[in-house]
């Protein structure tokens, strides 16, 4: 996916490897490894002007049908970051 604007690009396979997060059955950590994904989706938007990718992950979550505490850091730290941005 070529972003219209700049060029850069977020690949269809970079967005599939955003939604398929591994479980290991540790809460704790799992949502942590979820928090450190988001992260890297938001600096790589930044870096690539690209914000509809989070759109496109949330779509391959919702198709894979999985939800966990991977899944459930990641949306905390999205939440977490837009409200920083936003106080």
């Amino acid at each position: 996916m070529t972003n219209d604007i700049n060029g850069n690009a977020i690949s269809r396979d970079e967005i599939v490897s955003y939604s398929q997060m591994a479980e290991t059955g540790d809460y704790g950590a799992d949502c942590a490894t979820g928090r450190l994904l988001a992260d890297a989706l938001i600096k790589r938007m930044a870096d690539t002007a690209y914000t509809p990718a989070l759109g496109e992950v949330v779509g391959e979550m919702v198709r894979a049908g999985r939800w966990g505490a991977v899944h459930i850091g990641f949306f905390q730290r999205l939440a977490d970051r837009s409200v920083q941005v936003l106080a």
